[in-house]
């Protein structure tokens, strides 16, 4: 593979094959399903990026369980609080995660105590997320030739936002830029999306890569404007925005982001719940919210969603070795 190439299904995609649910112990679910509300924890805080899209979703798939989702917020240290809670809750159904690459990436990086392929259960995804290069509105950097120039002449100066931490979507693709223009730019870690948004807009960072989504209010507002997008083509938000391979890289960022439980979840159960999200990923609501943001949506099956994360997991890990963030191996 060419790791220099980070293309949606390379850089920012993964899966597990289903041969992995089979493998590990079914938990046969007793009588009808849901009786209860249901828990979706999630390692992004509230408002952003991921949160708006699950809950989203979750607003149209109660409409088919009869039982409304409880949102259970664990940010930080890359979401590892949040998928370990994950593991070591009952697969029941009534226990579920929102999983996405960094699932992927974490144990990749560090020993966290998950493993992402043999520790979850990967039901369905329901849309890709899209980033793009944003400054603040009173920036003097109008495109990305102004910006490219000016950090070229001030190495020094230039900070970027990297929402979810370090070794993530955003951070690799600065990183892969970074290296092909010979620049050094400090990458700037937050927590999610918003966090990263207060700070590019109270000037602390240069720039941000940031999420569509959360620079298209800020955009509209008035208060921020993207000057390039990580994406195979122009957004509808953004009609005037030059996508990488316009400027002469063939680097996207393109993420996917689904439903997912613990290991070992029945059948029956992961079919309901996938039954639920598919009607909810094709409501207008949450198609329309997807569309205000310059997202895609992203169906994927418990079969094809698994397999992703597979696939995934053996591309992340060669690219993340080629940048330094993946752990070393044992002596």
């Amino acid at each position: 593979m060419d790791t220099s190439r980070i293309n949606r299904r390379r850089l920012l995609a993964g899966a597990t094959s289903s041969a992995l649910l089979a493998a590990s112990p079914v938990v046969r679910s007793q009588g009808r399903y849901p009786t209860r509300p249901i828990r979706i924890v999630n390692s992004s805080p509230a408002g952003s990026t991921f949160d708006a899209i699950i809950r989203g979703a979750s607003v149209e798939a109660e409409k088919k369980l009869g039982q409304p989702f409880i949102m259970d917020y664990r940010p930080g240290a890359g979401g590892v609080p949040a998928f370990v809670t994950a593991k070591h809750s009952p697969p029941d159904g009534y226990n579920l995660v929102v999983l996405s690459l960094s699932t992927i990436r974490q144990p990749i990086q560090q020993d966290v105590g998950y493993d992402a392929l043999k520790d979850f259960t990967w039901i369905t995804a329901l849309a890709e997320i899209n980033f793009g290069v944003v400054v603040a509105a009173d920036s003097p950097f109008k495109t990305w030739a102004d910006l490219l120039a000016w950090a070229k002449a001030n190495p020094s100066k230039v900070s970027y936002g990297c929402p979810s931490g370090l070794g993530n979507s955003a951070h690799i693709f600065g990183s892969e830029i970074a290296a092909r223009e010979k620049a050094d730019w400090v990458a700037v870690p937050f927590k999610a999306s918003n966090d990263c948004m207060v700070a590019l807009l109270g000037g602390q960072i240069t720039f941000s890569i940031d999420t569509t989504l959360s620079a298209a209010p800020q955009v509209k507002a008035g208060k921020a404007r993207v000057l390039a997008l990580a994406t195979s083509e122009r957004m509808k938000l953004f009609p005037g925005v030059p996508v990488t391979r316009e400027l002469g890289y063939d680097v996207l960022i393109e993420s996917p982001i689904g439903i997912g439980g613990p290991a070992g979840m029945s059948p029956e159960i992961v079919q309901t719940l996938h039954d639920a999200f598919k009607f909810a990923s094709e409501q207008p609501s949450f198609t329309t919210m997807l569309e205000q943001g310059s997202l895609r949506p992203w169906y994927m099956s418990p079969t094809e969603f698994t397999r992703f994360a597979q696939r995934a997991d053996a591309e992340q890990r060669q690219l993340m070795a080629k940048y330094g963030f993946a752990k070393k191996a044992p002596a």
